[in-house]
């Protein structure tokens, strides 16, 4: 019986070694698999979207809409809201803003206003901004950025477009996988990750622009089409200048029938 029971006690301390054995291994395979999903995904994941909370939503998602390369926040240690200041108002309700998240292109944006409601904030497309690496916009710049919106005139709503107030920029809707293939192919060896791919707007019909940042400084814009192929022909633009492309994107977009029926 002693026999009995001493078999019966070392074969369940074997059991417990064992499974502790297994154990141990099985966690620790975990954990590896975890840190390997962890850094290959590093370059594959977009940063999380940031929600506005200053007191101008409706001039801050006229900005997202309106100023290649933002994202809607600032970042230094963390991210935080983007700078928005009302510089002048008409008596139709127009407003000049001075719009900055910081960043290498558009750093400082001055732009119009049209109007807005409880949902939506309107605007004149292309023309209603002007870009600076600082802030020292001319007298002259200021009254052509004016006279092109009207400024002191009612409201052609005509030549308005409307965007959906919002506190958060959309991630943008074309997958990583086919963003990542059109931003190396633009870029080649200046390609970074897909921290350095920017959505920037979407049309009626679902195309969509993003921008991408390269080693040396550069930048392309790219454009989707509404099921994520693009025109290898037509579907990049490369900038010349970080500041002054109001020309140049406005006929990158006429070029790939930006906002027209499919």
């Amino acid at each position: 019986m002693k026999g009995t029971l001493g078999a019966v006690k070392f074969h369940g301390v074997g059991d417990n070694i064992e499974k502790n054995a297994v154990n141990k291994a099985t966690i620790l395979l975990i954990i590896v698999l975890l840190l390997i999903v962890s850094f290959s995904g590093s370059g594959c994941t977009r940063p999380e979207p940031y929600e506005y909370s200053g007191e101008y939503p409706e001039l801050y998602s006229i900005a997202i809409n309106s100023v290649l390369g933002s994202t809607g926040y600032s970042l230094s240690e963390k991210k935080f809201d983007p700078d928005i200041t009302v510089m002048d108002k008409d008596m139709y309700g127009r407003k000049l803003f001075l719009y900055t998240e910081y960043k290498g292109i558009s750093t400082y944006n001055l732009i119009v206003s049209q109007k807005d409601d409880d949902q939506y904030a309107y605007f004149y497309p292309d023309y209603n901004f002007i870009s600076a690496s600082e802030d020292n916009f001319s007298t002259n710049e200021i009254e052509m950025l004016k006279e092109k919106n009207d400024w002191g005139k009612a409201t052609d709503l005509t030549k308005c477009i409307k965007v959906k107030i919002v506190r958060q920029k959309d991630t943008g809707p074309v997958p990583n996988n086919k963003l990542m293939q059109l931003y190396k192919e633009a870029l080649g060896s200046d390609s970074r990750r897909i921290e350095n791919t920017y959505f920037f707007i979407k049309d009626d019909f679902g195309r969509s622009i993003y921008l991408g940042y390269g080693t040396g400084e550069r930048y392309v814009v790219m454009l989707f089409n509404s099921d994520g192929s693009y025109d290898e022909s037509k579907c990049l633009l490369e900038l010349t200048d970080i500041y002054n492309y109001q020309d140049a994107l406005k006929l990158f977009k006429e070029q790939n029938g930006w906002n027209m029926p499919v």
